[in-house]
């Protein structure tokens, strides 16, 4: 005889990890199912940093979320005892025109957040390591960071682990079935019964969600490090977090941490679409030059030797799914991120089991409706 659980969480990722931790301190009954071990790298989590940050460019309804997301993983610091969040400041640079810094500034003014609009001079003078075109601006604002994705993940999960809920990892789903009492989950090793069943798969969701149609596309991304001769110049604590668009291509980095060198992503990559069981972990010629290339935009960088692959999982309007399953009252899914969720998913959890517990949240969540897509 199968044992009901209240709630089954599939994948244990960014947001699976949060909710499953949510969840298991209101008390219920959770398991949470992994395909791969605790901390692996064929997620979209894991390369040791993503960024976060108060200057939205990608609209109000954000707002909330990150201010959540900054209290909570400060409160996961202090159960967890240890950093995974650091503050470096952010930069989002790139001429007038671009969204990137248009919007940044729009957002810092109408939200009245600590921040500087500054030109290329200001920039290369305050932070040497940047070497920029004269027609970049930037707004450098002082709430933003990184995140050390892997250390949140353990933390999630550890201290789910510790608020009484089971996680298996190494077993993968393989499908489910709202038999309407409860959802039946089927895995490689058995079959689970459940009320509510999170499905928090990353890439995977294209398939877990059973959903027609669709329109989420799964890139795979690359990114690098790139050492310095000046080991000063892309030091955390006088580097900050950045996103650059420099008229060419649409980059992201961080300062120095956990590997060598300055890390730098161009969003969407090569835009190469993949299965996820079939991502290309080979780093190619192409790959390595996209990334050099981009190094025009700094001072002393020197050739890369370190590069890392994931995959960003995208819908057509760049915003998240996170809504009931248009067939299964009792399903949430979770489908981030587009290459910008990583920061808000200590929020997302908390939604998550606001939505398993109370069927609603206090959240705005409308821009996030699997609806929009009909």
């Amino acid at each position: 005889c199968l044992i009901m659980l209240d709630v089954v969480v599939i994948g244990m990722g960014a947001h699976g990890s949060a909710g499953l931790f949510h969840l298991a301190k209101k008390g219920l009954n959770v398991l949470g199912l992994e395909q791969f071990d605790q901390i692996h790298n064929n997620s979209s989590y894991h390369g040791l940093s993503r960024i976060i940050r108060m200057g939205l460019y990608e609209g109000d309804t954000y707002l909330p979320l990150a201010k959540r997301s900054f209290e909570l993983w400060r409160e996961l610091e202090k159960e967890y005892n240890e950093q995974i969040l650091y503050m470096t400041g952010i930069i989002n640079i790139g001429n007038k025109n671009s969204g990137i810094y248009k919007n940044t500034l729009n957002s810092a003014i109408k939200h009245n957040l600590d921040y500087k609009d500054m030109n290329n001079q200001e920039i290369m003078s305050k932070f040497p390591g940047f070497e920029l075109s004269n027609d970049l601006n930037g707004v450098f604002l002082k709430e933003g960071g990184f995140l050390d994705p892997e250390k949140a993940v353990k933390a999630h999960t550890q201290l789910a682990i510790k608020n009484e809920a089971n996680i298996n990892y190494n077993e993968k789903v393989l499908s489910w079935d709202d038999k309407i009492s409860h959802i039946e989950v089927l895995t490689n090793k058995r079959t689970y019964k459940t009320k509510k069943l999170v499905i928090a798969g990353g890439a995977w969701n294209i398939d877990l969600f059973d959903i027609p149609n669709l329109p989420l596309s799964v890139i795979r991304q690359v990114v690098g490090w790139f050492p310095s001769n000046n080991k000063s110049l892309f030091d955390k604590n006088n580097f900050p977090v950045w996103i650059l668009d420099d008229g060419k291509n649409h980059g992201y980095g961080f300062p120095e941490y956990g590997n060598d060198g300055l890390k730098i992503g161009i969003f969407n990559h090569l835009n190469e679409k993949v299965h996820p069981d079939k991502n290309n972990k080979n780093i190619t010629a192409e790959d390595i030059k996209l990334l050099s290339d981009f190094t025009k935009n700094f001072k002393d960088t020197n050739k890369g030797e370190n590069y890392g692959v994931c995959m960003f999982t995208n819908t057509p309007d760049d915003n998240f799914i996170l809504d009931k399953h248009p067939s299964s009252e009792n399903c949430i899914i979770v489908s981030c991120c587009s290459g910008h969720g990583f920061k808000y998913s200590s929020a997302i959890g908390e939604i998550i089991s606001d939505l398993c517990n109370e069927g609603q949240t206090e959240y705005n969540i409308d821009l996030f409706n699997i609806s929009r897509f009909n």
